[in-house]
């Protein structure tokens, strides 16, 4: 096998600019490699998942959305542009598979605001340390989005009798079902089992409370004992607080109190999934539907965005979902702040 490309050249030819000359080094290089180890085909299922959701977004960072720019002013220019569907980039990040092993054999990490450990126990750690919502997939095909300065650590592969994960800090849950496999959620004072679909669960070291909020199915709540949990049933104990929609859980530190309550919370709101459709609408119009939708507060921090113009069918999207668009789609970056306000700049 010839040389490997440096990470440069090869981040270069994804991004398409590449000269001829650089171009044909790389295919050369890429025909060399006919039976030689392609550095990702012992990676397991979900090493593979999870390497391609990173290079995935990768891609998506650095893709110029399809736009085209009419001069309205001189300081309002207008951008339309049409939401690409995931899936429609997943191909991308796939078929970049190749060059995402030599890179990561490379590099020795994946580069991004988001740290990803893989421990010598097969423990993935995933650290949300930007200012936006984290998504990522478990090996189950269970959903976590990550609030800002949120961490969850997991097996790469789930004990045959229970799906165990640890997390600190906000984090929302859409989990597949599994009866004979209960996902078990342990956090700094509590215990959450599973028994339905979505929920929230947050509890850091920095707050006196924890607490689970139900928006879907069902989930138990107990007092995190000393003993480690070692077999895992969905068996209501004494003690324990069970949950179902719009309910939730407050568990007092201070005083070992643990106690349910009608969940009315609006931040709740930017997990329910709706069905949106813009046709050729200016982001200064989409905005208040979404803050009508989600109990939001958006404001536009640059005043040139909102003459931004959106053609999207966002069906089933949740909050985290439509913002995640806007950042791909429109160039739209955001920051989540305190009291229910999403900037957008």
């Amino acid at each position: 096998m010839k040389n490997i490309p440096s990470t440069d050249l090869l981040e270069k030819y994804i991004n398409g600019k590449c000269t001829d000359e650089e171009v044909a080094l790389i295919k050369d290089w890429y025909y060399s490699l006919e039976g030689e180890p392609d550095h990702v085909s012992n990676l397991s299922v979900f090493e593979e998942k999870l390497l391609e959701e990173h290079i995935y977004n990768r891609i998506l960072t650095n893709i110029t959305p399809e736009v085209e720019v009419e001069q309205q002013s001189a300081e309002e220019p207008v951008r339309r542009t049409g939401f690409r569907p995931w899936y429609a980039v997943a191909g991308i990040a796939a078929s970049f598979l190749i060059f995402a092993g030599i890179w990561l054999a490379q590099t020795g990490r994946l580069k991004d605001n988001t740290t990803i450990n893989t421990r010598a126990q097969e423990l993935v750690i995933i650290t949300n340390n930007t200012r936006q919502i984290y998504k990522t997939v478990l090996p189950d095909n269970s959903v976590v989005w990550l609030n800002p300065n949120s961490q969850v650590k997991f097996p790469k592969v789930f004990d045959t009798r229970f799906r165990g994960i640890t997390m600190s800090g906000e984090c929302f849950f859409e989990v597949t079902k599994n009866p004979k496999q209960p996902f078990i959620i342990t956090s700094r004072a509590i215990v959450t089992k599973v028994w339905g679909t979505s929920f929230r669960v947050r509890d850091n070291d920095l707050s006196n409370s924890a607490d689970v909020s139900v928006l879907t199915g069902k989930v138990s709540v107990s007092i995190k004992g000393d003993q480690k949990v070692e077999v895992a049933e969905l068996v209501l104990k004494k003690g324990d607080v069970m949950l179902y929609p719009h309910q939730k859980a407050i568990y007092l530190v201070d005083k070992k109190v643990l106690k349910p309550e009608t969940e009315n919370e609006p931040a709740m709101q930017i997990w329910n999934r709706v069905n949106l459709t813009f046709d050729n609408r200016l982001l200064s119009e989409i905005v208040p539907v979404l803050n009508s939708k989600f109990h939001v507060h958006i404001k536009v921090a640059n005043e040139r965005v909102n003459h931004y113009i959106l053609n999207a069918d966002m069906s089933g999207f949740n909050l985290a979902d439509v913002l995640e668009a806007f950042k791909k789609s429109l160039n739209v970056n955001y920051e989540i702040k305190e009291n229910n306000v999403i900037e957008l700049e």
